[in-house]
């Protein structure tokens, strides 16, 4: 993706963003070997079954069948299938994830006094945490590395933060990208993934059923009532990071990633984008992982503006209606051009 970005000079983020996860995705989660005519019908039938999500008559059962959400779920999930025929044929790939679960197994009694035994999941179980995975690792994080884009974009000092600090992790370690490296020596690059999923997370969050009679800010909700919990409110009212005239909430004078680097400053345990729990993002890390790599990469390569000069505040940004992470409207449409600084090579080593 970076390659074609430098060649053509300009891009639209949330395209470059959105196929550089679904790559992820086929590839990586799942380990199918897609022809080049099958990757873009991959493509447009996660984007039908991710629109379901907002689809009114999937929502509310109206003939949920008839939708082409479901009719896109039925293609990925026989994808899914497929390869899970294979790998039971021919073992495990070891190389993507889908394998891992298909061959997944713990050691231990289901009391822990009988001798121990191996538990697998059920095929259901492996083809529904696949699509999870597919949601959290292409959709999500393509929204939240297009927003990324538009926040350094109008913060050119945080932009070159970040290059910095990927520039000085070159000069110890070369061009080796590990996840372990990108965990333990890049804050700023965390920070700056986390303040972008702390300013437009999740438009809303889930239903939940209060298990016992709670009064909160006065008002009493029963037991057994429906609540729904909103990662974007919750964001808005931390204690740490709120202020009064909303500017926390910014995308330009509120993104702030060194909040990040601060014990102090940094927010509390109310930043939920991946939820919180038990029902915590199966795919968190490797969402996290996948987005440090994409931005390190582009900080390592190359430079960019944005290519709407008349975009100089927030305040100017039109978002999109419906999207499960809220984005620009135009999709933010960036300039490109290689990095001054001379690299060792031309490609970069991602390892595991």
């Amino acid at each position: 993706q970076v390659d074609r970005m430098l060649a053509d000079g300009t891009a639209n983020s949330e395209e470059t963003c959105t196929a550089y996860t679904l790559d992820v995705a086929w590839k990586q989660i799942l380990g199918l070997s897609l022809s080049e005519e099958e990757v873009p019908i991959f493509s447009q039938m996660v984007d039908q079954w991710i629109a379901g999500f907002a689809d009114l008559r999937v929502v509310f059962n109206v003939f949920p069948k008839r939708s082409g959400a479901f009719r896109a779920k039925a293609y990925l999930t026989r994808k899914i299938e497929e390869k899970i025929d294979q790998l039971e044929r021919n073992g495990p790939d070891d190389e993507s994830t889908l394998s891992a679960m298909v061959f997944a197994a713990d050691e231990g009694g289901e009391d822990g006094t009988e001798e121990p035994s191996k538990r697998k999941l059920t095929r259901e179980q492996i083809v529904e945490n696949s699509l999870l995975l597919i949601l959290a690792g292409s959709e999500t994080s393509a929204s939240t590395l297009t927003n990324a884009l538009l926040f350094l974009g109008l913060s050119p000092d945080k932009w070159m933060k970040l290059v910095e600090e990927q520039r000085a992790m070159m000069t110890k370690h070369g061009d080796d990208m590990s996840r372990e490296l990108l965990d333990r020596e890049c804050p700023y690059l965390e920070g700056v993934i986390k303040e972008t999923m702390r300013l437009k997370p999740l438009s809303s969050g889930a239903p939940r059923v209060v298990k016992s009679t709670v009064t909160i800010d006065g008002y009493q909700i029963p037991k057994g009532w429906g609540v729904n919990w909103n990662v974007l409110l919750t964001h808005e009212n931390d204690p740490v990071t709120y202020r009064e005239d909303g500017s926390h909430m910014n995308v330009k004078d509120g993104f702030e990633p060194e909040r990040w680097l601060d014990e102090a400053t940094r927010p509390t345990a109310d930043f939920i984008p991946m939820g919180a729990g038990p029902r915590y993002c199966l795919g968190a890390t490797l969402a996290y992982t996948e987005m440090k790599v994409f931005l390190a990469t582009l900080a390592r390569r190359m430079d960019f503006a944005l290519a709407d000069d008349a975009l100089t505040s927030g305040q100017d940004v039109e978002w999109k209606r419906m999207s499960i992470i809220p984005l620009p409207k135009d999709g933010v449409p960036i300039v490109v051009k290689p990095a001054l600084v001379p690299k060792t090579n031309d490609k970069v080593v991602v390892s595991a």
